[in-house]
């Protein structure tokens, strides 16, 4: 279904006049793969009648994504992270405190973890500076809030993209009555959404661009919202292997300081389609 409606919007570009239209994905000079998300509509946030909601979700609105952007297929991994930046800040990896949760394997494909919203910023900004992405003219960022809790659901009105309950066979989660334990795991190691996205739900914390505010969805704008001009540090949104699956819902917001170093905060980035 996603490779049609995407082949169907690229189609629509051509006969728009766009002189170069979106492909449906790209893989970027370093093997990352992102994946392009048609502009579309979707109610943020939750209902007060959900009980898993909480007061910084509501109320509920409508939200335009008005431009086609394309999305990190998968969170950027501990080997893209270091090819880009030089150094892997992750707690799993050979010689830091996670090496035992790897059991003997590589950690190249596991998302990068203990990464600061500033960390973030500056790898989005170095890899736009490699020969190659300057010659096609990326730009990368992350993504929006909105942007990021809309391509989340892929069309889905429920809690999750899978429905309204998400299982250990959807995402890597804490189990709702279990203890803290367990780790991340490789990119992709899940189902993805109708876009065709892996591990939205679960697995690391993904920074968002935005300033996080409480009352923000109060006063957001209807098309395009880009998050307060101040707030009481930046989003993260999606959950993580450390939380129950309320966290990883599609609508649930969180945020933290944005020099704050985790080893559940990780990222994925975002690219403006022509």
């Amino acid at each position: 279904m996603c490779g049609h409606l995407l082949a169907g919007l690229t189609l629509l570009a051509v006969a728009a006049g766009a002189a170069h239209p979106a492909e449906p994905a790209i893989t970027n000079s370093i093997g990352m793969r992102l994946v392009l998300i048609p502009a579309g509509q979707y109610t943020a946030g939750s209902p007060t009648t959900d009980v898993q909601g909480e007061a910084d979700e509501q109320p509920t609105h409508r939200v335009t994504i008005s431009r086609t952007f394309y999305l990190g297929q998968f969170e950027v991994t501990q080997d893209e992270y270091t090819r880009v930046m030089g150094s892997n800040p992750s707690w799993f990896v050979r010689g830091a405190p996670g090496e035992k949760d790897l059991g003997g394997a590589s950690s190249a494909r596991w998302p990068v973890d203990m990464v600061a919203w500033d960390d973030a910023t500056e790898f989005c900004r170095r890899l736009s500076q490699l020969p190659a992405e300057r010659a096609a003219g990326r730009e990368y960022r992350l993504p929006t809030e909105a942007e990021w809790e809309y391509a989340c659901r892929a069309g889905s009105s429920m809690r999750f993209a899978f429905g309204e309950q998400l299982s250990s066979a959807d995402a890597n989660v804490r189990p709702e009555t279990g203890t803290v334990g367990g780790h991340p795991v490789p990119v992709g190691s899940y189902r993805p959404n109708a876009f065709g996205l892996y591990d939205m739900h679960g697995n690391v914390w993904e920074w968002c661009a935005d300033n996080y505010d409480a009352s923000a969805y109060e006063r957001a704008p209807a098309v395009d919202p880009a998050g307060p001009a101040t707030g009481t540090g930046r989003v993260v949104r999606g959950g993580d292997w450390q939380f129950p699956a309320r966290y990883a819902r599609s609508a649930s917001r969180d945020f933290t300081r944005a020099s704050r170093r985790d080893l559940g905060n990780g990222f994925r980035v975002a690219l403006p389609a022509p």
